[in-house]
């Protein structure tokens, strides 16, 4: 709430005033304005406070605006005519609303006044007055009356004071008288605008019928004169640098027809040559009109309208009046057009009245100009359309030639290195012009290295006389070649390439051909930009970017061709997938870059096996495929793979230095019995790979059963995930014992799943699966917690049970949190600690070898030892052998069963024994199962075996017995 000024002295008798206004600024306006005029003012900023306000304080006036939040005007003047005490007060409401439903919203209302914004301060303050003076007037004579009214198709039929309604139709009345004078004002000055406009129309319209300057200058002033408050009028032209000839004056005053009087400079002169008057400006007084004496017919005033065309100054038109301001300022933006229509048609016409040779001059080189305009176009339309630049660049030089009437045009392709410019394309009049000039293009004085080395345009334009030119001069002259212009191609801001173009005129190359055909340079450049980067996103979107082979989007898309075209003919195609066995450790040990560079030799041999680089891809990161046509049989796909791929890639590959030997699986898919489409080729032939991995096989062909087996698969995994929920894993343990004594020194805890509908299912079978799914994780945890609980109850029934191994997994091995598993495990009991022992394969630790490192030593130290599982049989290095922190060598049982018939095999077995004893570790032999191999063994001094020869896997409580007796 705002309370307004105490100026009771203006004799106002301190008349109290409500004001409901939500805008601060038209508040703080009419506060000020009725506070000036002597009322105590108080405001609200909306009608919910402004009614709680005059409950209050009981206004003898309240004015409000009709739009405000809370309560509006309407509502407000309603719930003031429904107050007993508040009723008699008067409100005045405020809108910028005209429409006739205001008015009768506001006598429904019961609204006293009704006025329209803006407003006039003395109009509001005069009804502010009346209302007040009527006070006890309209209490008196308050009498009810009926109103029927119609607005449009409805009508409303009001109940209200007679006085309310002569007061609204007098506020009404008022407003309407008030809009009528603006309409009629600006009726005024809309017919002045348009008789104005309207002039200079048919001036601009008039300039067409005349063909001299005096004409044109006639003609402008004839039509200038129609417009209101101009009565002369005179254009000057211009001559030369800073000259101006009188070309046309009407009614000049008597004081400017004497002589001499128009011959003097002005300030309108000196501004236009100065550059200064680039605009139509109305001058307060004419200089010229001031400085004489004479009779001027009271005309002192003018506006000066400069005639540019362009950037050229071609003279200058004033018009004359009585009055300041002769224009506003739409109508002098107006008269600065006509001037520009004005200067053109005095050059029109100056044209016409020059000789016929400048007519003749002037065509000739409009000719040219649209001749260069042309193959702008032209080749802009190319552009748009072509996709290839050989296209792009014959199209070019064609359309030179033929819309723009070069006699010859060629570009060509630089290469920095050797300074060469190779042509790739031309058009035109050759005649073997071009054969005997490329020897010479390395030469400094040749235009087209000058245009490449500068990367702008060089030009001659008289070949006749240019000593540029002189060592080709003679063939270029005979073959009609008269001015040349050499443009070069950029790509990046590099000079890629030259656009020569050779003109049968002399001097052809002048300033506005250059700029239209730099602008052609440049849009061929941009061109040749957009093609670049096209060309590569394709070969990103379709080749492999490490070998330059297709990837797997474009195979397929080749191998769908190939399957179409050859069921025509009753013909397979083969699709064949390749995977690089153990790729990772080459990465790993010898780095990226190697790897990088053996990808590529595998690449070009499978290219140059197959013959046809379209039928090789690199599907993913050691992953490579194959298709093969023409095929009529399995045996067909066999022979290329044994004789022709498997031969290449058998051979050792050299990488920084070193020769690598690679081995590779491999799954084949054969149309149409394996899919009659690239992408169902594809998967088949993958899952053949999977396939080729899982049996040892060098390769695999896809079969229809192996569906089945996938699904069987699927089965197993859910089955798999019940299993873990329900607890269906057991342990057994095989005893590893002393070769001496036949002692046993520790078991291996191995896993059996017992399955409620299937029995006991052996880990071949689910072991795989548990790794793929990543389920091995919570299974393999739950091993170490088992075998670790049940050494712990045989301690506790006083067995002295040996210690007990636990094979480890790839993905435990490589899980952050497993070497905390393992102590966890180890130290559940700390009064009876588990005895664990770890067996895991060399290709596990190798994977990652100096993570595996040390977390093997934060292990070993917690008193668990190390076994390396099946050793003989991975990928490894015995440097890092000597580094691990292990405890014992497993030999694979593949060795131990042919040792006997196997001079190979028993050297091999020999050989792990004695690197077991050189670095201190025990030697454990697998899968004995006869006395002759245990003696072999013994022999060889072999510590520890383990097989069917000693016992099976027991389960555990069978072994608890083992171990009482």
């Amino acid at each position: 709430m705002e309370a307004g000024k105490d100026n009771s002295s203006n004799g106002n008798n301190r008349v109290e005033i409500l004001i409901a206004e939500d805008s601060a600024t038209q508040r703080e306006q009419l506060q000020h304005l009725l506070a000036e005029h002597g009322y105590a003012v108080v405001a609200a900023i909306n009608g919910k406070e402004a009614f709680a306000a005059a409950r209050r304080l009981r206004p003898m006036l309240i004015i409000s605006d009709i739009l405000m939040p809370e309560l509006d005007g309407y509502g407000l003047c309603k719930a003031v005519k429904s107050d007993d005490k508040l009723k008699d007060v008067p409100v005045i409401l405020l809108t910028t609303l005209a429409d006739p439903h205001d008015i009768l919203k506001g006598l429904e209302c019961g609204a006293d006044n009704f006025i329209r914004k803006p407003y006039e301060d003395k109009y509001l303050l005069s009804r502010i007055d009346y209302l007040l003076m009527n006070l006890e007037l309209r209490k008196n004579q308050r009498m009810q009356m009926g109103v029927e009214l119609t607005l449009g198709d409805q009508t409303h039929f009001i109940t209200t004071e007679r006085q309310q309604v002569l007061d609204m139709l007098i506020s009404t009345y008022e407003q309407a008288v008030a809009i009528n004078g603006e309409l009629k004002l600006r009726e005024k000055d809309l017919a002045h605008s348009n008789q104005v406009l309207n002039g200079l129309y048919r001036i601009a319209e008039g300039l067409n019928g005349a063909i001299s300057v005096k004409g044109v200058a006639e003609t402008a002033l004839e039509w200038a004169l129609e417009l209101p408050e101009i009565q002369a009028g005179w254009v000057f032209v211009r001559e030369g640098e800073s000259g101006f000839r009188m070309a046309a004056a009407r009614n000049l005053p008597p004081a400017l027809e004497c002589a001499g009087a128009m011959e003097d400079d002005c300030v309108c002169r000196r501004q236009l040559v100065s550059g200064a008057l680039d605009h139509v400006t109305n001058i307060l007084e004419c200089e010229r009109l001031g400085k004489v004496d004479s009779d001027t017919r009271g005309l002192s005033y003018h506006a000066s309208i400069p005639l540019w065309n362009g950037t050229r100054a071609v003279g200058l038109m004033n018009l004359v009046g009585p009055e300041k301001g002769l224009f506003d300022d739409e109508e002098l933006k107006v008269l600065y057009s006509v001037g520009n229509q004005l200067a053109i048609a005095l050059e029109r016409a100056h044209l016409h009245e020059n000789l016929e040779q400048l007519v003749q001059e002037r065509t000739a080189r409009v000719a040219r100009l649209n001749r260069v305009y042309s193959v702008l176009s032209g080749i802009n339309t190319t552009i748009v359309r072509v996709r290839e630049r050989d296209e792009l660049f014959a199209e070019a030089c064609r359309i030179a030639v033929e819309h723009g009437k070069f006699v010859m045009a060629w570009i060509g392709l630089f290469d920095p290195a050797i300074q060469h410019v190779t042509e790739v394309a031309k058009a035109g009049w050759d005649d073997g012009y071009l054969d005997q000039v490329k020897f010479a293009l390395r030469g400094k004085r040749s235009l087209t290295m000058e245009a490449l080395t500068s990367a702008v345009p060089t030009v001659c334009n008289d070949i006749s006389v240019d000593e540029r030119m002189s060592r080709w001069r003679d063939e270029a002259l005979k073959r009609g070649y008269r001015s040349m212009a050499v443009f070069p191609l950029l790509l990046e801001q590099r000079a890629v390439g030259a656009f020569a173009l050779y003109a049968p005129e002399p001097d052809f190359f002048d300033e506005q051909e250059m700029k239209l055909l730099i602008e052609m340079a440049g849009d061929i450049s941009f061109a040749l930009d957009h093609i670049a980067k096209e060309e590569k996103l394709n070969y990103l979107a379709y080749y492999d970017a490490l070998t330059g082979l297709p990837n797997r989007t474009l195979f397929c898309d080749r191998v769908d061709n190939f399957v179409r075209s050859h069921a025509v003919r009753e013909e397979s195609v083969a699709v064949v997938t390749f995977n690089v066995e153990r790729f990772r450790f080459v990465n790993d040990s010898l780095g990226r870059p190697a790897g990088d560079a053996l990808l590529r030799q595998i690449g070009e041999r499978l290219r140059d096996a197959v013959g046809n680089e379209g039928s090789v891809a690199r599907t993913g990161s050691d992953a490579f495929a194959v298709s093969l046509a023409e095929i009529t049989a399995g045996a067909d796909v066999a022979h290329t793979l044994e004789e022709k791929i498997f031969y290449s890639l058998s051979r050792p590959f050299t990488v920084d230095g070193q020769e690598l030997r690679i081995s590779f699986k491999c799954g084949v898919a054969l149309s149409p019995d394996d899919g009659s489409d690239a992408e169902t080729l594809f998967r088949n032939a993958e899952a053949a790979l999977q396939k080729a991995r899982d049996s040892g096989d060098k390769y695999m062909f896809y079969a229809p059963q192996m569906n089945a087996r996938v699904a069987e698969i699927l089965s197993l995994e859910n089955k798999l995930r019940i299993a873990i929920v329900d607890e269906q894993f057991v342990l057994h343990y095989q005893p590893k014992v002393d070769l001496a004594s036949n002692r046993i020194t520790s078991l291996e805890a191995l896993i059996r799943w017992n399955a409620p509908d299937l029995g006991l299912v052996p880990p071949a079978e689910f072991i795989p699966i548990l790794e793929e799914t990543g389920m091995i994780l919570e299974v393999g945890q739950w091993v170490l917690r088992q075998a670790a609980e049940d050494q712990r109850r045989w301690r506790r029934q006083g067995l002295n049970p040996p210690r007990v191994s636990v094979n480890i997994s790839a993905l435990q091995l490589r899980q952050k949190g497993f070497v905390d598993s393992v102590s966890k495990v180890i130290a559940a009991d700390k009064d009876n600690p588990a005895e664990i022992d770890l067996e895991i394969t060399e290709s596990v630790i190798m994977q990652d070898i100096e993570e595996s490192i040390r977390k093997l030593n934060v292990i070993k130290a917690m008193g668990v030892g190390i076994e390396i599982d099946d050793f003989g049989t991975g990928y490894s290095s015995l440097s890092y052998i000597a580094r691990m922190p292990i405890t014992a060598l497993k030999i694979d049982r593949s060795f131990v069963a042919e040792m006997a018939n196997s001079d190979d095999n028993m050297m091999i077995t020999s050989t792990i024994v004695s690197l077991a004893h050189g670095l201190k570790l025990r030697v454990v032999a697998e899968g004995v199962e006869t006395e002759e191999q245990r003696e072999i063994l013994k022999l060889l001094r072999c510590d520890e075996m383990q097989g069917y020869l000693f016992s099976r896997p027991l389960p555990a409580d069978v072994m608890e017995a083992m171990l009482r007796a």
